[in-house]
């Protein structure tokens, strides 16, 4: 019997709306309410000891109302949505769509692709052309393949388990200082329920900040304006691109860019200054060895041009750095919180597990790596709703790409799209496909990072608190533009547990 069980209306509940951003050229912005999958099953967890699957039932598919931009996305993909869409292809055609309505663009699910094309380094750069304002024209998200493992080793040193314990004990306060937060509330003014998402963002906010860069929002900031800020300016540019804003909205944007740029400013000047008195924080503590994402761009060069990184390239690095690691890691709290509630039984072996670790403790990084059971329902939950559904590479240079059966000659221009969410849903899916940090020469160097951030917020959140769903579940859905957001938050109820000693 499975430990985590997914039902069909459970699935549509929360797995309801995918948007594809940009295929070739073509921005698709797509809305929609909620659909059952019609035949490949979610993921379901059947071991303590790595995440498997197996055949459920077949999800009926639903009808599903769009509205998007622009005119020229052909009617078919306008009826279903781009996930649904390619579902009901590949159910037609199997493991490769080749016969998409965008220029040289094809669609596969089989594993054996995807291996063939770990070495596949390249992106469609019109993927993230709606960033350029905030990132700039020439990021990290478009470079080449050559240029972005030049960088990724540059940066990869930050990005280590060493660096990360370092870290631990500031990411562990800001999460400890929010369920504190809950507690004092539910005790002083009866507020037992939290907007988790909102709440999962601003953790993960601050102890990314933390990680990367090392150095504290400045005291006088208003985190929440913060943070409205930078929700403001990626879904703002997303919507930008359909010219669905009007010029005040346009103006806002352009202020919070603006705005998000003067605090980065503030945060390198102070990283330059602790580096130049090679003093780190108000305790006089030496400056370590290891070095996070701001040490190296502040104090080593940049390895294309030999010099010092310009501040414009650092801020530039800092923002996407942040975007990407914030955004996925705050709505994967969230929806595994959410997946917890649905099933009581794993949500008390969660717990047990952390009592028999912890023993009333505050956790430490090697207990994260002791709850096996917890690591396995966040890998469950990642499967199920990955926080980027679809991910695509750019080829380069004629290729043959090798898959299940004969391998599929591809030629010189070619988009490969990876509908993640359909690969997850694969009954036959094996532990090597499970790939919700993308896969080969350009998955997410910040895995281990976002992982650790995961664990430990939710271990904090199961370690006091029962958790229950304080919505309807029909209000729990999707929202597609950059990262897989809940659209109307996930609104848990917290019952207070002795987890914790005083």
């Amino acid at each position: 019997m499975s430990l985590l069980q997914i039902t069909s209306q459970d699935f549509l509940s929360f797995s309801g709306l995918f948007v594809i951003i940009i295929v070739s050229g073509l921005y698709l912005y797509l809305f929609f309410e909620t659909f059952h999958p019609p035949s490949f099953p979610p993921a379901i967890i059947v071991s303590d000891n790595k995440p498997t699957v197996k055949n459920v039932k077949k999800i009926q598919s639903q009808q599903l109302s769009l509205s998007f931009h622009p005119d020229h996305i052909p009617d078919k993909v306008k009826k279903t949505g781009l996930i649904p869409y390619l579902r009901k292809k590949h159910l037609k055609h199997g493991w490769a769509v080749t016969d998409l309505p965008f220029i040289n663009t094809i669609s596969v699910i089989d594993p054996i692709a995807i291996k063939s094309s770990l070495h596949i380094g390249d992106r469609p750069r019109n993927m993230y052309k709606f960033l350029e304002p905030f990132l700039g024209k020439d990021n990290l998200h478009v470079f080449s393949a050559d240029r972005a493992k030049i960088f990724r080793s540059c940066f990869d040193p930050a990005l280590s388990v060493d660096v990360i314990i370092d870290k631990f004990h500031d990411m562990r306060n800001f999460g400890v200082e929010i369920v504190e937060k809950w507690e004092k509330n539910i005790v002083l003014r009866h507020e037992d329920v939290v907007r988790m998402q909102d709440q999962s963002l601003e953790f993960s906010l601050k102890a990314t900040i933390k990680a990367l860069f090392g150095v504290d929002l400045p005291q006088d900031l208003d985190l929440m304006a913060y943070k409205k800020a930078y929700d403001d300016v990626v879904n703002g540019l997303f919507d930008k691109q359909f010219s669905v804003i009007n010029n005040i909205r346009d103006e806002r944007i352009q202020n919070s860019i603006k705005y998000l740029f003067r605090v980065l400013c503030i945060l390198i000047d102070k990283k330059k200054e602790i580096i130049a008195s090679n003093i780190r924080g108000a305790n006089n503590t030496i400056l370590p060895q290891r070095k996070d994402l701001l040490d190296i761009l502040v104090s080593e060069k940049d390895p294309e041009t030999g010099r010092d990184f310009e501040d414009k390239k650092i801020r530039n690095i800092m923002s996407l750095f942040l975007t990407s690691g914030y955004l996925t890691t705050g709505v994967a709290i969230s929806w595994t919180i959410f997946c917890i509630t649905q099933d009581r039984d794993v949500q008390t072996k969660i717990q047990n597990e952390i009592d028999c670790i912890l023993k009333g403790q505050l956790p430490l990084y090697h207990d994260l790596l002791n709850l096996n059971f917890l690591n396995q329902v966040v890998k469950e939950s990642l499967s199920i709703c990955p926080p980027i559904p679809i991910l695509s590479r750019y080829l380069a240079k004629n290729m043959n790409l090798e898959t299940t059966n004969d391998p599929l000659k591809l030629q010189t221009g070619t988009v490969v799209l990876y509908p993640i969410t359909l690969i997850h849903e694969d009954a036959h899916i094996t532990r090597d496909s499970h790939c919700p940090f993308g896969f080969g020469d350009r998955v997410c160097p910040a895995e281990q990072l976002a992982m650790v951030e995961i664990k430990l917020m939710l271990c904090l959140i199961m370690q006091r608190f029962h958790v229950e769903l304080a919505m309807p579940l029909n209000r729990v859905s999707g929202d597609e533009k950059f990262i897989l957001m809940a659209r109307n938050d996930i609104y848990i109820k917290l019952i207070p547990r002795k987890g914790i000693e005083e």
